[in-house]
């Protein structure tokens, strides 16, 4: 075996090694000299003079330090200092400046290089320009948080403002910045700042708008502000010399932002403090950041055009009940209280019969505002409800709702226009509250309750919600009671569906469903302890219960050898969209070390219309890691065939309230679509409730491979389950 034979290397004979290696590579390297203190540049290569414009000899014998400049952060520099002094390999990334001041991302990657009797006696120092890939990134970063903020509830100032503060903190000159719209008049407003106030940047505008200026979309304006200093006192350039002296601006570049129709719609704009020249990578970072800003612009322009469809009722101008819903909702969680009323004209449907619909929504339309007179805007909504009712809200204590309401009955003592005729009108009134510890829609339904009791009363009535929910709202404090109990104490328990292939009828999974037995209430049933649950915050307790259970199940199978098979598991929405969720699902599986492929999580079909994006996200991250998810109850609720091609769903399972129909033809079609659907978009369909033996014909025959009902099997314990499969 041949030995291999060491170089006895001095100090100068390493040097020599390092200096003849650095006059051949291509790439930027500087030799730091480890014996001398302060630590300085031995020797750079042609290489690293180009990179930094620096002459060949002019860096020797100076620190690297003399690189960083007032964007370099003085942590990272001193990071640096720390890997060199003791002699520790280590990249980093950091804002360094050339000989011209040109500010450019420095790429580091720090050798130590020792001698033969190793000590480390030089540094090599490999540098690369990064900054192209820099502003690539914050330009993703940006147009990231910008397609985040859109599918918020966001404002178009608030949006922009953040696109021109991650700039000015990123960039890497030191730049202010500034977005200006173009409004209907062509002039140009500023309506991000994140530095200059305002006020000012008003009369900083980096281009001349109007209509026979013609701007080129591809080009990048370069304007010099340094003039103004210069210019003789006069009153309309006082407050211009403020602003260029207080931020030391002198110079300008101006991107147009234009529309798809390449019209412009605003400018985008960077202020510098020296005449520094346009590099590649700026003209490439504004061109690809005006169509962000662009995108931004245009959304919140069709956004406005499609609130007035969203929110408001077209037919009486006021908003509809899905801004009702929303507006409420927002006072409810910043704990404002008050009452809702539901109204209808007694007379409605008399005048809709004889004058026709329109008639009937000009007469809601007049009481509304007749009721609008006398409340406080910001304090009271409206909305319609239904063809002959609309609903209100207002925030007004519970001792005052009285006379509220007989003030609103007042608006009724003077006739109204009913198609060129005054008619005096009745009111029919339910009434109830809303507060934190009642849902919106519970409080809304008291409400509906409360009117239908007055319909069947003569003349104006106000009916209260009362008296016949007292046992109810009880009841639901009992089992709240119990349910908090009964997680401590373990009374929940998981029963067993399976889910059949209906071709063999040999059982390929199982759906998991929560079940409660309480040593006081007895059974309680699901569709009531966990609607409980969703309203009071113990549905994550729930889920966490039943998910351990199964995986606990699970677990016990593979430990002894057994087979085991897919399990589906509900998933409240209210559960579903919490922060931590896929998190917390992801550790508790890992936690049994049950492969992802035997979960499944099914979710409702509405779950969507909480948060679309949110959803997508949690369900794409669940994917990523091998889980497959499920819409159950598919067809009841919000049926969009758009969010089904959008969200990545592997199941269908279609509702047993189609399979209890599958024998009328239309409901026939509805099923076989929907199996169809589910196969053109690669997805499972699964039926749900089968009961009976026509019904399983029906759905083999329309190509539905996979169901559960009472036909096969009933829910059942786990213990009753492990038999069943063990028995095969």
């Amino acid at each position: 075996m041949f030995k291999q034979e060491q170089i006895d290397l001095t100090n100068d004979d390493l040097y020599s090694y390092l200096y003849t290696i650095g006059e051949q590579l291509q790439q930027p390297i500087v030799i730091i000299d480890l014996k001398r203190q302060p630590l300085s540049i031995k020797y750079y290569n042609q290489s690293f003079a180009q990179l930094t414009g620096y002459d060949m000899a002019e860096l020797l014998n100076k620190h690297i330090s003399c690189l960083c400049g007032p964007n370099t952060l003085p942590e990272t520099e001193q990071d640096l200092e720390f890997h060199i002094l003791n002699k520790l390999t280590y990249e980093t990334t950091m804002i360094h400046y050339k000989k011209d001041g040109t500010a450019f991302w420095n790429q580091l990657s720090i050798q130590p290089i020792q001698n033969s009797k190793k000590e480390a006696t030089f540094v090599l120092i490999q540098c690369k320009d990064i900054t192209s890939e820099m502003l690539e990134k914050m330009l993703h970063k940006i147009e990231h948080e910008v397609y985040v903020e859109l599918g918020k509830d966001s404002k178009l100032e608030d949006i922009l403002q953040r696109i021109t503060a991650q700039v000015e903190k990123n960039y890497i000159r030191q730049v202010y910045c500034a977005i200006h719209v173009l409004q209907k008049d062509g002039t140009l407003k500023a309506i991000a700042s994140p530095t200059i106030p305002f006020s000012w940047i008003e009369n900083l505008v980096g281009m001349e708008v109007s209509p026979t200026t013609g701007n080129s979309e591809n080009a990048i304006y370069m304007k010099d502000l340094s003039y103004i200093q210069s210019i003789s006192l006069q009153e309309d350039y006082e407050k211009l010399r403020k602003i260029i002296s207080t931020y030391n601006i002198q110079y300008c570049w101006s991107k147009p932002i234009v529309d798809n129709e390449k019209k412009m719609i605003g400018t985008f704009t960077i202020y510098i403090q020296k005449n520094l020249y346009l590099k590649q990578s700026d003209i490439d970072f504004l061109n690809k950041l005006s169509p962000i800003i662009a995108l931004t612009v245009k959304h919140f322009k069709q956004k406005n055009l499609l609130k007035q469809l969203a929110y408001y009722d077209i037919n009486i101008g006021i908003p509809n009940y899905h801004y009702f819903y929303k507006k409420l909702n927002e006072w409810i969680q910043n704990g404002v209280e008050g009452v809702i009323l539901l109204i209808q004209p007694g007379e409605y449907t008399s005048i809709v019969d004889m004058y026709g619909r329109k008639v009937g929504d000009r007469l809601i339309k007049q009481i509304v505002h007749r009721i609008e007179m006398i409340t406080q805007k910001n304090r009271t909504i409206f909305s319609r409800f239904s063809n002959s009712t609309f609903i209100l809200g207002s925030v007004i204590p519970v001792n005052k709702v009285d006379d509220y309401i007989h003030k609103i009955i007042e608006c009724t003592s003077q006739p109204f226009d009913v198609n060129g005729r005054e008619m005096f009108i009745s009111l029919k009134i339910g009434v109830s509250y809303f507060h934190q510890q009642l849902s919106i829609d519970e409080s809304i339904r008291q409400a509906d309750i409360a009117i239908t009791k007055s319909r069947k009363k003569i003349g104006t009535v106000i009916s209260y919600f009362e008296k016949e929910t007292d046992q109810q709202i009880q009841r639901e404090l009992n089992v709240l009671n119990e349910l908090t109990t009964g997680l401590k104490n373990d009374e929940l328990s998981v029963y067993l569906q399976p889910k059949v292939h209906l071709l063999t009828k040999e059982i390929i999974g199982f759906e998991a469903l929560a079940r409660w037995y309480s040593p006081v209430l007895g059974n309680v049933s699901p569709a009531e302890f966990i609607s409980i649950a969703e309203h009071s915050g113990k549905i994550r307790d729930i889920d966490h219960a039943i998910f351990e259970k199964v995986l606990r199940w699970q677990w016990e199978r593979k430990k002894q050898g057994h087979q085991l098979y897919p399990v589906s598991i509900n998933v409240s929405p209210v559960h579903f969209y919490h922060d931590s969720f896929a998190d917390d699902l992801l550790t508790l599986v890992r936690q049994y070390q049950i492969d992802p492929k035997f979960i499944k999580i099914e979710v409702t079909e509405n779950f969507e219309l909480f948060d679309f994006e949110k959803a997508k996200n949690i369900l794409l991250k669940l994917k990523e890691h091998g889980y497959e998810s499920s819409i159950d109850d598919f067809g009841v609720g919000f049926s969009s065939l758009s969010y089904l091609q959008r969200l990545p769903f592997s199941e269908i399972k279609i509702d047993k309230s189609f399979i209890n129909e599958i024998h009328d033809s239309g409901m026939y079609a509805i099923v076989k679509s929907i199996v169809q659907l589910a196969k053109s978009l690669n997805m499972h369909a699964v039926a749900e409730g089968i009961e009976t033996l026509e019904q399983y014909k029906t759905l083999v025959q329309i190509g539905c491979h996979t169901g559960q009902g009472y036909y096969f099997h009933k829910p059942m314990p786990i213990v009753e389950a492990e038999k069943l499969i063990n028995s095969k």
